[in-house]
């Protein structure tokens, strides 16, 4: 049993050694520690201010001081991008199968879809606070608006490319438009899908920040222009470090979801 466990261990550290042996993972590695390294003695070395740019290490020990108040604005922030995210992903979806099923639908609607794709939503944003005040309606608003267009149009694209034999073999054997969706149409757009939820899942996080920053009460856009109007420029990319991991972790599980659940969709191009 112990013998069964150390080869299970073996095994594992040997796969781990593999995956970073690899090209792709050992030259983004390498170019990383050497940009970082570059950073921390050349900065010094050319007598540049760390107010102006601190280096990596007075900003990991700036995160390490600041990092209860970071964690809690980022707490609030992921609240909002919770709620965004979700509305994105949920009405852009329905969207898209309700224009996919009546095409009249489609007509009439994707055309102002576009149009509304190509409007700047921050030049929206005197309306939402008019209509929702400031604080965390508006930049739920801003997150959903900005992120919600390209979860339409990748959905829609998955739905269009549904091969119509398959639909017609299931409407064949007496398959109702439930049987339809749930036996083709659900299946073969998962993979465009989850394209459009990569998007969505950094255009929602990214229109947080961006509300936080400009009617925003608490979060890190926030707590970035609070740190910036006190000169905090270490503190500032501290929080900026926090905002990069917690996009690279939430789009890390996206992709983890998508590999458990599609596994027929490799090379799927995004329509946004």
């Amino acid at each position: 049993m112990e013998e069964s466990k150390q080869q299970a261990v073996q095994v594992r550290l040997s796969n781990i050694y593999t995956a970073l042996s690899r090209r792709t993972v050992a030259l983004p590695g390498v170019m990383f520690v050497v940009v970082v390294i570059g950073w921390e003695f050349g900065i010094p070395a050319l007598g540049v201010e760390s107010y102006i740019l601190p280096t990596p290490s007075e900003i990991l020990a700036s995160f390490v001081e600041e990092y209860p108040t970071i964690i809690e604005h980022l707490q609030y922030t992921l609240k909002a991008f919770a709620v965004g995210f979700v509305m994105t992903v949920v009405g852009g979806y329905l969207l898209a199968l309700a224009m996919a099923e009546w095409s009249i639908l489609e007509t009439v609607l994707y055309p102002y879809v576009i149009a509304a794709r190509s409007i700047p939503i921050i030049t929206l944003l005197p309306i939402f606070i008019v209509w929702l005040g400031f604080g965390f309606s508006s930049i739920v608003a801003i997150s959903h608006l900005i992120s919600f267009f390209a979860m339409v149009v990748n959905s829609l694209s998955g739905f269009k490319s549904t091969d119509e034999e398959l639909v017609e073999m299931v409407q064949s054997f007496s398959g109702n438009r439930r049987d339809v969706f749930w036996n083709v149409y659900l299946y073969s757009s998962l993979p465009y899908v989850f394209a459009g939820i990569k998007i969505c899942v950094i255009l929602a996080f990214t229109g947080v920040i961006a509300g936080e920053y400009l009617v925003g009460t608490e979060g890190i856009g926030h707590l970035i222009l609070q740190y910036n109007n006190s000169f905090a420029t270490d503190a500032m990319f501290a929080t900026i470090l926090a905002i990069s991991v917690t996009q690279l972790l939430l789009f890390g599980l996206v992709v983890a979801i998508e590999r458990k659940v599609v596994s027929w969709g490799d090379g799927v191009a995004q329509s946004v």
